[in-house]
Parts: structure tokens; sequence; C-alpha cells
């Protein structure tokens, strides 16, 4: 008995043909699930050569050993595809309850490709699993996507996937929202399930999930709920989420103001964690969770789960903005009209900064809030220059110019943290499978958060390898990033679950698999050490304000610092997993042979 429903479904929009095959238990042992496991299918699936937007891609909606089960912050669903934004593979992870509710229909995943004739939502249950048209909600957002699914179901208990119109209109950063107020897909994954004319998808269960002991996991379950209770308690992050990192931000000097020009924002204090804890509402929590880290919050008509304080970050003070119930709407409106406000962000800070360099007109400059609400509308719909801004803040720099403060790395906006003041965060960015990313290793937390020098590389590239396996491997069996558990919890976790004895090193071997295989993927398609840089910005300018002032991150300490870090992760000077280290974690013969193929 395992945890695992043994089942994963399989979807053609195109021939509407609908399949269940059997779950590989090998895939589970080598990959756990989620994140890992998504890779595994897609893998399996296609060839990176593929495009983003054929029908051929594939999207992958993935549960995880835990999920389902009463073990806190292990609810999370996976969607993994190729982004069209980058051109890498891309997953994002999502709370709430839907993770848990694919387990009850009866699934570990769900393999979704082909594009339907007419705009379709995939309905599942342990039923039944069918394609079903709502040609009527052509350009409805994500929140009336949701209700009008709930309502022709009549099932207030649906739990749904949904896109807005940025999805629709396949713009490069759309992402996917889940009951409401929880978005994933950076990278673009709602505008894949776009360009397969698929508005949503619904899941309901009632199954049963098995485990492999149920004496143990109910003990160490205990345990954890009662760690939440402390966390709940003592922790930051439940009294006040996320936004409790801008003043950490702000204070070392690396919170992104004005796109990224400066680290210090001086209207910080009307942005931070007090600030929207004055306007929150209530709390609330994903399923078998104790924390509670989300935060009801409303301003006017809009009101948001959050805002996370990335959003704050590239919505706030990136842009010159120091209005939290501005943020608010700006966040309501990229949920609704489906924008990832990373990129949204990031690109209308790109566009703010070339017009007040005089490089192009964009007719919009820092602070100017409320035409950046309105082109975050004009983004999705595709209407005048956001049609342009749609393509990310690379593609426009490589028209118009500015590419070096165009803050992306392989093509994606950079999240809320200045590297110049956190410099292995620089390693972290670089290197993440699915371009510029913070949930692939968090080195900000050791170093200006924390105690390690922030200024130097010395150790970093270490701090980051070791940060990355155990990220992949936390993300692979299902457990929330705000989760303090160790690598020796999670193998007696797993056990629990799945069965098997599995030690502290089997789980880091495991996250170190399957980030070797995200970079497998991206090194077939010719991604190597050329595009693990940073923009320009981050090698020339120094910062003027905070711990950073004065302290330049150079290329060539840069570059010293990833030939370090390539030796680490036994990969070539070129950044390409060496055939030995891929054989040393097991992965599958058939992919290693793909892969000598372009070395």
């Amino acid at each position: 008995m395992n945890s695992m429903m043994g089942k994963i479904l399989y979807v053609d929009l195109s021939s509407k043909k609908i399949e269940a095959r059997e779950t590989p238990l090998d895939w589970v042992k080598l990959y756990a699930g989620q994140k890992g496991l998504g890779t595994r299918i897609l893998m399996e699936e296609i060839p990176p050569s593929v495009e983003a937007f054929s029908k051929e891609n594939c999207i992958v909606l993935s549960t995880s050993v835990m999920g389902g089960t009463v073990v806190s912050c292990s609810a999370k669903l996976a969607m993994t595809t190729k982004s069209p934004l980058t051109g890498t593979v891309t997953d994002g992870s999502v709370g709430g309850h839907i993770g848990a509710e694919l387990k009850y229909a009866g699934y570990d995943a769900v393999a979704i490709k082909g594009r339907a004739d007419k705009l379709s939502y995939l309905y599942i249950s342990p039923d039944k699993a069918e394609i079903r048209e709502c040609e009527d909600l052509k350009g409805a957002g994500s929140f009336k996507t949701e209700e009008e699914l709930k309502k022709r179901n009549k099932d207030d208990n649906l739990k749904i996937l949904a896109i807005g119109p940025g999805g629709e209109n396949q713009v490069l950063y759309a992402c996917v929202s889940s009951e409401r107020y929880r978005q994933l897909g950076r990278g673009g994954i709602g505008a894949v399930m776009g360009s397969k004319n698929l508005k949503g998808v619904a899941i309901r269960g009632w199954l049963d999930v098995k485990v492999a002991d149920i004496k143990a996991l109910m003990e160490m379950a205990a345990e954890m709920h009662r760690e939440d209770a402390v966390i709940a308690e003592e922790n930051e992050i439940y009294v006040y989420g996320t936004p409790v990192l801008i003043n950490l931000s702000n204070n070392t000097g690396l919170l992104p103001t004005n796109n990224f020009q400066e680290g210090v924002f001086d209207k910080a204090e009307k942005i931070n964690g007090e600030s929207f804890k004055s306007l929150r509402k209530n709390k609330k929590a994903c399923f078998s969770c104790g924390i509670a880290c989300g935060n009801y919050v409303v301003a006017g008509e809009a009101k948001v789960e959050g805002p996370e304080y990335e959003t704050i970050a590239l919505c706030g003070s990136s842009i010159g903005n120091g209005d939290p119930a501005k943020i608010i709407e700006m966040n309501s409106v990229c949920d609704d009209y489906g924008l990832d406000s990373i990129s949204a962000g990031g690109v209308i800070a790109y566009m703010m900064e070339m017009t007040e360099k005089g490089l192009h007109d964009f007719g919009i400059r820092f602070g100017e809030t409320d035409k950046a609400i309105a082109l975050v509308k004009e983004i999705a719909l595709l209407k005048g220059i956001g049609k342009e801004a749609a393509l990310g803040s690379r593609k426009m720099a490589e028209k118009y110019g500015g590419l070096d403060f165009a803050i992306q790395v392989k093509g994606q906006e950079l999240p809320g943290y200045d590297p110049r003041g956190s410099w292995g965060m620089g390693i972290a960015y670089v290197t993440a499978p699915r371009g510029g990313c913070h949930m692939s290793a968090y080195p900000i937390a050791e170093e200006a958060y924390g105690t390690l020098d922030p200024f130097t590389f010395e150790g970093k590239a270490k701090l980051v390898v070791d940060m990355q396996n155990t990220q992949f491997a936390k993300f692979s069996m299902g457990v929330c990033d705000f989760w303090p558990i160790s690598a020796e919890k999670l193998a007696k976790l797993w056990g629990a679950t799945f069965g098997g004895t599995h030690t502290e090193e089997d789980v880091n071997k495991m996250g170190e698999r399957v980030f070797n295989l995200q970079r497998m993927f991206n090194v077939i398609l010719g991604f190597d050490r050329e595009q693990d840089k940073l923009p320009e910005r981050f090698y020339k300018e120094l910062l003027k304000a905070g711990p950073p002032a004065g302290k330049p991150m150079t290329w060539e300490a840069f570059k010293k610092a990833m030939d370090e870090y390539y030796s680490l992760r036994g990969w070539d000077s070129q950044g390409r997993p060496r055939v030995e280290k891929l054989e040393e974690l097991g992965i599958e013969k058939k992919f290693i042979e793909l892969y000598k193929k372009v070395l």
C-alpha cells in the first residue's frame, strides 16, 4: 500500500480521447511527485524541441506522495510545461485545496495535450473525466470563470484552475488562478492553456488516500501540527504574511525601486506588513495547514489574498507605487485578467524607465499607478502598446533598446530581490531552470536576512547548490516553502506515506536528480553557460543607499563563482551536466541517450 492513487489521466483535447494509465511506481521512487513527477511525465510526452504553443506541447498537473494526507503544508499541486516566455521547462505550484482534490478524484497526475476545437474546460471526478465546451466564457476573467463553472455544475465544492483573457490571448507571462485567490504559472503556463483552448480544469473528488504506515504518519503529523501552532504564534509570516519582507529588504538595501535602479524605497513604510495588516479582513490557510500565512485584504472594490511580497515589490516599489490600495487593485486586476504580477510589474517598470531616459516614450513614468493598472488590462487584451508589452521585457528591449535594464534572466522578469544586496541570489537567479526565479534557492535568507556576508561569493556556490537540491526535493514531495522541514524528517514522511526506507541522503539525491533532469531539458534545447547571466545593470551600476552602497558585484567575480558552481554540480565548464553525473543520479538511460546527441 502506498499514498499514490495509481493512475495518471491522459487527455488529448484534439481527438477528445481520455484514458487512465497506471502510474509507474519507479517514477515515484525516483521523482516523488509534483515538480519531479511533472518533469518526468513531460520528458516522456514531448521532445524538448516542441514549440510551446504547439498542440503537441503538454501541460502536466501533478500531486505528491504526501498530497491529500494529514501532513501539514503538503497539499500543493504542480503544473509543468514548456514555457513560451523563456523556451525552457517551467513549473509552478499552488496551495489551497486543489492538490488534495485531484488525489481524491483518483489521480496522481493529469497530462494534457492537443487543442480543443472550441473553448473548453476539463471536468474530472472519480466517476468521469470529460471535455466540456464553454464558448460563452470567452473573454471572461478568471473570477467569473470559476463562479460560472461552479454554477453550471451545481457544485460549490469544485476546485478550479482558470485562465483570464491574458491566457486566452497567449500573453507570454499569463498565469493560472486557483480557487480565485491563488495563482501559479510563471513563464506563461496560462498562455499554454490558452493555446489549447482550455479555459479551465474543474476537479471534484471524494476517494480516500491510503498510506503505508498510518500509525507513524499520525504521530509525525501530530508533531508537525503542534509545531504549526508554535510557528503561527512566533513567526511573523503568520502575523503579517510575506509583506513582512518589505522592511527586511528595504533595510538591507535590496528592495527593487524604480526598476532596480535603487534598493531603498522612501515609501516602504506605507507598503510594509503593518500597512497591509491594517487592511486585512481575515486569515486563510491551505488544506491541512496550521500556519495560515494567507491574508484576505480589501481595498475599495478590490480584494485579494495577499498581496504577496513579490507583488508588492514589483507592482509597488519597482514602479514607484507607495499606495497599498493601488497595489491591491493592481494585484486583483492581474489575477482576474490572468497575468503573472511579477512579470507584469517588471515589464511596466522597464517601460517607465525607457520613457524617463528618453529612449522610447511609452507614455508612462514611475509613480503613474493608475496608468499601470490600465496597462495591465491592455496587455491582457493585446490593445495598443499592450500587444508588444505582452511579449515581455527582453523582447521589447531587443526592439527598443535598454537591454541592460530589462531586468530578466532567460526572458523571465526577476522577482523582488536586487542581487547586488545578496550576491548568492545572483547565482540562484541564473541557474534556476525556469529562468529568473527565487523559488529554486533562497540564499538571501542566510545572507542579507541572516548572518553570512552578502557581499562576497565565497562559499555561495555551495550554498546555492545545497539549497537547490533541498528545495527541489521539498517541491517534489509537495511541501510548502514556508515549512522549515529537515531532509531527515522528509525521509521519514516519505516512508510513512509512500512506503520503503528512505534516508536524508536519498531525499537530497532525489532533489539533485530532479534539478539535473530540468537542466538536461534546457541543455537539449541549446541552453548553456551563455544564458546564465544577469542583466548588465547588476555588474556595472552601483547601488547608492543601504548596506550594498558602493559595493561592486563585478562580472569577473561572478564568472569565477559560476566556475565553482558548475564544478560542484559535476557539470562541464559550459554548464552542461556530465553524463557520469546523470548516471550516478540514476536518471533513465533513454533520457541520457537523447541528451548525449546534443553534447
